[in-house]
């Protein structure tokens, strides 16, 4: 039987491994990590602009092996329903999706406070994965290889920097809201998750259209792994992917974390609410 494919585009930091984590309970789903399944396709796709195409238009059987690639990636996969993730709403991502997946088109979207995420990336002190954001921001010219502003205020502008995964998904996560793609599209909100993770859960199953888990235990959350595999994450950012066996809300509050003057800068920023 061929699988089912979803697709899971959340924010960071918004509870894409919490969620991830809960729907992985049930035996007929798989959610995957962070994925490279876009950058397959997209390099297949760009093969339509190769000489030998151009001179023999044979595009159907390259479209045809493209099509495959969800099945083929997943061969080894024992789950019925996977849930890819990836931030598939940006446009060619999504074009990729209409063009090649011969299923409905369902795409999860985490989301949570703009500022929220900051302060629980600056908790994380990821300065290994920032490190190489600011290398490409200097290489480009956009950044000198010093600064005079503080290290939480750094950290906050290369999160929101326009080579940061954050803005990228929040690009997805634009074009999703529009009115033609907006059929594609479930929001999931990080406080809803936490305060009603059951709730929530049978909603993505609703969402989803398959039979719910009713097996799920939402006060035994295990680490994330999916097919014997878990995040190498200790030298990059440290606890980027740990999830609490018990859900429950942040133990920290934002003025804790940023200064007032950063929260008030990145405050409002929710654009999906309005």
């Amino acid at each position: 039987m061929s699988k089912q494919f979803f697709f899971l585009a959340g924010l960071p930091r918004s509870g894409n491994t919490l969620i991830s984590s809960i729907l992985n309970q049930n035996p007929d789903i798989q959610v995957s990590p962070n994925s490279c399944l876009p950058d397959i396709l997209s390099n297949l796709n760009q093969i339509h602009n190769n000489d030998n195409l151009v001179r023999f238009p044979d595009h159907s059987s390259l479209d045809n092996l493209i099509s495959s690639s969800f099945d083929s990636y997943y061969q080894n996969w024992e789950g019925k329903y996977i849930i890819d993730r990836a931030p598939w709403g940006t446009p060619g991502n999504l074009e990729l999706l209409e063009k090649y997946l011969n299923q409905d088109i369902k795409i999860i979207v985490t989301v949570r406070d703009i500022v929220e995420i900051l302060a629980s990336f600056v908790r994380l002190n990821p300065s290994k994965m920032l490190s190489e954001i600011y290398r490409i921001e200097i290489d480009m010219g956009c950044r000198f290889n010093q600064t005079y502003k503080s290290q939480e205020e750094t950290v906050c502008e290369l999160l929101m920097s326009p080579y940061a995964i954050l803005q990228k998904c929040l690009f997805s996560l634009l074009n999703l809201l529009k009115e033609e793609n907006r059929q594609y599209l479930y929001l999931l909100e990080y406080n809803d998750l936490i305060k009603y993770p059951e709730k929530s859960t049978k909603e993505i199953y609703n969402f989803l259209k398959i039979p719910y888990y009713k097996q799920h235990n939402f006060n035994s959350i295990s680490q994330y792994q999916v097919n014997n595999l878990t995040y190498k994450d200790i030298e990059y950012v440290k606890d980027l992917h740990t999830v609490k066996p018990n859900i429950s809300p942040p133990n920290y509050k934002l003025q804790d974390i940023l200064t007032e003057s950063t929260i008030k800068k990145y405050s409002g920023m929710e654009f999906w609410r309005k």
